[in-house]
């Protein structure tokens, strides 16, 4: 990165949207947030008759990311506020089924933790179940079920940038580590669900190589399993400028899908003088 591109970077800041589409649509349409906040992350979940988008929530007046969602209501996604919130930044809340009942995995990097959440009354009332680890920054944990079971695919930039699967013991509530696999760049950081296509298994990834959330990376997994080998190789690549929605985003970094819907989230640049000193504050943040 030259040290251009390094003074924009400190100097550029800006606001996250959820825009939502029709699966065969190829317009986007942005979702409200709401007023003084921005929402980003988002995880389209269909339960039975219902569709919700889970999405990181993130209060300006507080600096922080909370965890927030949105209900559809005649085909429009409505917000219904905030279920989780800490003293800590949370993100990226993947919500998934285990028997008859609902579990999250939201991103807690920011207190050095992996934690499960389990639903008192789906979908808005949450409490920490299990500390599935802690002592490192792991972002962006994603929930995978094949007919082997669960696995949680994470990522960490403590000594470079590595991409590491857990197999996940849902009756123990437990992460035994099957494999890790190193990146010269940042461009494997996890995007959202994995799932089927003409029957490839695919994992949206963020190209963050020059600034974070560049763009989506499509990658195909060519082995997933708890023999130690994960191999996937780039079959697609997203960029913010080719989606069709009214505002021209310069990043894009998450997907997610129903039968139903797409969600993806964009963002919008503007100066802002501050950022680096607001990132700085953050990541020092406990």
């Amino acid at each position: 990165m030259s040290i251009i591109d390094k003074i924009k970077k400190v100097f550029t800041g800006g606001d996250w949207y959820v825009a939502y589409q029709h699966t065969n649509d190829i317009d986007w349409t942005i979702v409200k947030a709401p007023e003084n906040q921005w929402c980003a992350d988002p995880f389209v979940f269909e339960d039975g008759d219902n569709h919700y988008i889970f999405v990181e929530q993130y209060r300006k007046d507080k600096d922080k990311g909370c965890i927030g969602y949105y209900k559809f209501i005649d085909d429009v996604p409505v917000n219904q506020g905030i279920i989780i919130e800490n003293k800590y930044h949370m993100s990226y809340p993947d919500v998934f089924m285990y028997g008859k009942q609902y579990f999250m995995i939201p991103e807690s990097s920011a207190n050095n933790t992996v934690d499960l959440y389990v639903s008192d009354s789906f979908p808005d009332r949450w409490h920490k179940e299990k500390t599935l680890l802690e002592g490192e920054k792991y972002v962006d944990s994603t929930v995978y079920q094949d007919d082997n079971g669960f696995y949680l695919i994470s990522y960490t930039m403590k000594h470079g940038y590595e991409l590491h699967v857990f197999s996940l013991d849902m009756e123990k509530k437990g992460l035994t580590e099957v494999s890790h696999k190193h990146y010269d760049r940042n461009i494997s950081r996890p995007g959202g669900r994995l799932f089927i296509q003409d029957g490839k298994l695919i994992r949206p990834a963020q190209d963050c190589s020059k600034k974070y959330g560049e763009a989506l990376i499509l990658y195909e997994v060519d082995s997933l399993n708890r023999n130690g080998e994960y191999v996937e190789h780039e079959i697609e690549r997203i960029e913010a400028k080719t989606l069709l929605i009214d505002m021209q985003p310069e990043r894009v970094h998450h997907l997610s899908f129903t039968n139903s819907y797409k969600v993806i989230d964009i963002y919008k640049e503007k100066l802002d003088i501050f950022h680096g000193i607001k990132i700085f504050i953050r990541s020092r943040r406990k």
